[in-house]
């Protein structure tokens, strides 16, 4: 223990009011409040990490049990389980701990709530360095999301799509500027990748998708897919994705956008969650529509602006981040969707169907997942408890 470096949480603020300490807990909106006297806020502010347990000990001195103080503030979460934050990031070597500092941050802080079974955030971005994860087009939606995969250091990032870079695809498509007009959207997509990151590794498949034997190779090997392909319809590329990555790769269905209306689909996690076929089946009868037949169809072209195509591009790859990085995914076992003009995401539940022919029986292919559960967004609330020994 004597050469352990307590350090406060970055996320906890804390203040003092009299005889008490408030721990403001800005990663999950929480409240700590502690009794505490002088002993324990001087404690409190030598807890950056740059002491060690001993050298602590010597500064405020002996007269009270210091190890009782810690105990309480590990047991409530406000520690972190890393003393020396920047001395752990040294482990990727200074270009990479200095690109990915700030992300570094955040994913530390998700190991000291609990939310993964690594204890530190530099182990959590080396898992997502060595992941790979598979794009299904790189237009409106599939751009954002490749764009964020990369920022976020992805190791190896697969590229789909068969289209060529058009003039009113610029105003929506983050990947592409006016002089890529012409050019293949998986050529020009993948320079922009590299740009954006070099430590990420871009490949590319200029290919035309008509089945699941066409993403073979593609999703062999990949430990996340995003469907953003919408032709012919996206219910048709669900279902081949689906089958293409069933049963052993995750993947990500049914997203798109038009108008108003950001789909964000569902995350499949093959032997856990509702699979493409438990969607189908519960969604297929809505509104009576598994019985009537087109007068009017899907037009080709759907009204999009760049702010909301990016705003359901960044969710997804936001939720591919989560699965590569063994964090909790939110989208899995339900059909999410969001309304940009409230602002609103609205889900509904999918179970896994028993009978279902594809997930009803578990066939293998599940995933070692980290224990914990998808935290719902809170409202500050205070927990009152005695921190003087």
């Amino acid at each position: 223990m004597t050469d352990w470096r307590p350090r406060l949480r970055e996320s906890v603020i804390v203040q003092t009011e009299g005889d008490e300490l408030l721990f403001l807990c800005t990663a999950d909106r929480t409240v700590k409040r502690f009794a505490a006297d002088a002993f324990v806020k001087r404690v409190i502010t030598l807890l950056d990490g740059t002491r060690t347990y001993a050298e602590i000990e010597r500064s405020v001195g002996g007269s009270q049990p210091l190890g009782e103080v810690l105990q309480i503030l590990t047991e409530e979460r406000l520690l972190s389980r890393v003393g020396n934050l920047e001395g752990s990031f040294a482990r990727l070597g200074d270009d990479r701990a200095q690109f990915y500092d700030r992300q570094l941050r955040l994913l530390q802080d998700f190991c000291d709530q609990g939310l993964t079974d690594l204890s530190s955030g530099v182990l959590l971005q080396e898992r997502v360095d060595r992941s790979t994860a598979v794009v299904c087009g790189v237009g409106g939606l599939g751009g954002w999301v490749a764009l964020s995969l990369a920022n976020a250091g992805v190791g190896t990032i697969r590229l789909c799509d068969f289209d060529r870079v058009e003039p009113s695809n610029l105003t929506r498509q983050a990947l592409f500027c006016v002089a890529d007009v012409g050019a293949p959207k998986v050529e020009a997509a993948a320079a922009r990748l590299r740009a954006a990151n070099p430590f990420v590794t871009v490949e590319t498949f200029d290919r035309r998708v008509t089945s699941a034997a066409d993403l073979a190779d593609l999703v062999d090997g990949a430990d996340i897919v995003v469907n953003a392909f919408d032709l012919p319809t996206p219910n048709d590329t669900a279902t081949w994705v689906s089958e293409a990555c069933w049963p052993d790769v995750p993947h990500i269905l049914g997203s798109g956008y038009a108008y108003h209306i950001g789909v964000l689909g569902t995350t499949v996690l093959p032997g856990e969650s509702a699979c493409w076929t438990c969607v189908r089946a519960e969604t297929f009868a809505d509104h009576g529509r598994g019985r009537m037949e087109s007068l009017v169809g899907k037009r080709q072209k759907a009204g999009a602006i760049g702010a909301l195509c990016g705003l359901v591009g960044t969710i997804l790859a936001w939720e591919a981040i989560r699965v590569l990085a063994g964090l909790p995914p939110a989208l899995s076992g339900r059909w999410s969707e969001v309304d940009f003009w409230p602002l609103e995401i609205h889900s509904r539940p999918i179970p896994r169907r028993p009978d279902c022919p594809t997930c009803g029986e578990r066939r293998g292919g599940e995933r070692d997942r980290p224990p914990g559960e998808s935290k719902e967004s809170k409202e500050p609330n205070e927990k009152a408890r005695e921190i003087t020994p």
